[in-house]
């Protein structure tokens, strides 16, 4: 069996995610204390799925800010699908694609975080470890959504 469906399901499952939770509509919704209630379970939830947002046009910010709105989100899904790539071959079951698709988002997010601290400090992170941190976050709390997919594919 071909290993590709394995960083395919995990990059389409992550794009799905980025698209889908970090688009701006969506984020001014979740972030609007009349909609969700932050402190709750769901809450944090839903503002962890919005942290890799990205934006239509550079309305209010300058052009590096944008662009590293845009590269963030687009760094994630790449290199969820680069670090399921060279991994798939040690994928051996359902449940080992399980974890390394959560793994894989957890760093790809962190490293994307990372990388783009240095064009434009989306977050307002003191540092570029505190940016990492924030993207492994977002790996910790949605990864487990691309696991699933991951395992699945591996199963399949």
């Amino acid at each position: 069996m071909s290993k590709r469906p394995i960083p395919v399901a995990g990059a389409i499952v992550t794009a799905v995610l980025v698209l889908l939770f970090g688009n701006p509509p969506f984020v001014d919704w979740i972030r609007d204390p009349n909609n969700v209630e932050s402190g709750g379970v769901v809450g944090f939830l839903l503002n962890q799925l919005t942290w890799p947002q990205w934006k239509f046009t550079p309305t209010g910010m300058d052009m590096a800010t944008f662009i590293a709105y845009e590269l963030r989100a687009v760094l994630i899904i790449a290199l969820v699908f680069g670090i399921l790539s060279m991994l798939a071959k040690g994928i051996s079951s359902g449940g080992v694609g399980f974890l390394i698709g959560w793994i894989a988002v957890i760093l790809g997010a962190g490293l994307a975080a990372f990388i783009v601290y240095f064009i434009a400090n989306l977050t307002g992170s003191p540092t570029a470890l505190n940016a990492l941190a924030e993207g492994g976050t977002y790996g910790l709390f949605v990864g487990w959504i691309v696991g699933i997919f991951t395992g699945v594919a591996k199963r399949g």
